[in-house]
């Protein structure tokens, strides 16, 4: 390079331009090139020792003629620091890739998954599709992908579960949006005579749910339902209830009538419990946040005074509302239903409007529902 083409590029800020955008490019890179490896499976097959060019094309399935394209897309992994190349083969090298195949870490795996091929679209296609009116739909989305990634706030959800769940004595537990059954499955560790009832509103969660119970043999204590849970009639049978980081799959305006129609469900004194990601400083916080507002029948996150408040104007007592995890916007919201609340014995019904009252549980003459939240 000659000294005037590097005092240009100097002056005009183009210098610190191409070492800022080379360093954000190569965390890009690898952040897609992980999330195609472990989508693909290959990836994981590399966890067991070296693997031969060939052998890679046989896992992959490669068509004839494109084995330079499985060479170069190699090549990327290498130059990223993710592969080595040795004359045995191709193995794994960088510590992000190595720690992304231990099964142990498939959360953390379907998170790097989530920012390739979710959090990218949601970002990238955003702005074409505010300008012609076309809202992601859950469709757009892999439900398995999500519930599994969910399960990286998995440690401070079961610690919220630990202090609300008897250790003794039956317990009827409903987790309206089960996803895997993991929080589930750490219930009915808790207590070995707890039943419970998922309810999972996509068929694809709900089949991972399945099997999942089946291998770990909570079959019989378990059983998991497809459905909106707006759209099955209330029976006061439950000691508690809880969603787990899906209340934004709901509409805002919608909320206190489905927090209302949760109550129904619970025996007086049950309790429900909330945990969500809140609108905090966060890009996932932010990324989420855009996907429940520019997805069709969803809701932005809400703001942890909002969200306490919605629970008492549900009728809920006790209200709390802590954060999780320290430095993030992580919270758990509970509520106890009262004694004497009278549920109301229909659906919700999904598609009522905002406003039009469904959902609401018929009050008895001079009764009236508490709503005075007590966040904390």
């Amino acid at each position: 390079m000659k000294l005037r083409t590097f005092l240009s590029l100097l002056t005009g800020g183009h210098l610190r331009a191409m070492g800022l955008l080379g360093r954000t490019a190569r965390e890009y890179h690898r952040v897609a090139f992980l999330a195609a490896g472990l989508n693909s499976g290959w990836l994981g097959r590399l966890a067991a020792g070296p693997r031969t060019f060939d052998a890679l094309a046989a896992d992959l399935a490669v068509a004839p003629g494109m084995r330079d394209g499985l060479q170069a897309w190699l090549q990327t992994g290498v130059v990223l620091g993710e592969l080595r190349l040795r004359p045995e083969g191709y193995l794994l090298r960088g510590r992000l890739s190595r720690l992304l195949v231990d099964p142990r870490q498939d959360a953390a795996a379907a998170f790097v998954e989530e920012l390739a091929f979710l959090h990218n679209t949601l970002i990238t296609q955003a702005p074409e599709r505010l300008r012609h009116g076309r809202p992601f739909t859950l469709a757009d989305q892999d439900p398995r992908m999500i519930a599994r990634s969910s399960r990286l706030a998995e440690p401070f959800i079961c610690e919220v579960l630990a202090e609300v769940i008897p250790r003794r004595g039956p317990v009827r537990l409903l987790e309206v949006g089960c996803g895997a059954a993991a929080y589930i499955r750490y219930a009915a560790r808790l207590n070995p005579e707890l039943t419970a009832l998922g309810l999972e509103l996509q068929a694809d969660a709900a089949g991972l749910a399945v099997g999942n119970l089946a291998v770990w043999d909570l079959g019989h204590r378990v059983a998991i339902e497809v459905g909106d849970i707006r759209n099955k009639i209330p029976e006061p049978a439950f000691d508690l209830a809880t969603l787990h980081q899906n209340i934004h799959f709901f509409p805002v305006a919608g909320r206190i009538a489905l927090l209302r129609h949760v109550r129904a469900f619970l025996k007086p004194g049950g309790r429900l419990v909330l945990t969500t990601l809140c609108r905090g400083p966060g890009s996932t916080a932010a990324v989420l946040d855009l996907r429940g507002a520019m997805t069709a029948g969803c809701g932005r996150l809400p703001e942890p005074a909002a969200m306490a408040a919605q629970f008492g104007e549900a009728g809920f007592e006790g209200v709390r509302a802590r954060g999780l995890v320290p430095g993030e916007s992580f919270y758990a919201f509970t509520g106890i239903n009262p004694a004497g609340a009278h549920p109301l014995r229909k659906p919700m019904g999904a598609a009522a409007p905002p406003g039009s009252g469904a959902g609401r549980p018929r009050r008895r003459p001079g009764k009236r529902a508490a709503d005075r939240p007590d966040p904390v």
